[in-house]
């Protein structure tokens, strides 16, 4: 997966403060936390979830967190 981690980071911040503005009620929320753990879980997509951890120094814990991600993801590859 080819895609640029700086600016992968900063859609991820955009979306998660949409989500939070909005509490989660964000049509696809629920789907997208149900894809992140599935894609997490296919290789080389972990190590993918690892690298960006590792330069936004934390890990994905929430939900809100793995829904930005699966968000940011679409935004990126489409």
């Amino acid at each position: 997966m080819k895609i640029n981690i700086h600016a992968f980071l900063k859609q991820f911040e955009k979306e998660y403060e949409f989500l939070y503005e909005n509490m989660d009620r964000v049509a696809g929320y629920d789907e997208a936390v149900a894809a992140f753990d599935e894609f997490i879980r296919r290789w080389p997509n972990g190590n993918f979830v690892a690298e960006f951890c590792r330069y936004r120094g934390d890990m994905l814990t929430s939900d809100r967190e793995a829904a930005a991600f699966m968000f940011a993801l679409e935004v990126m590859t489409a």
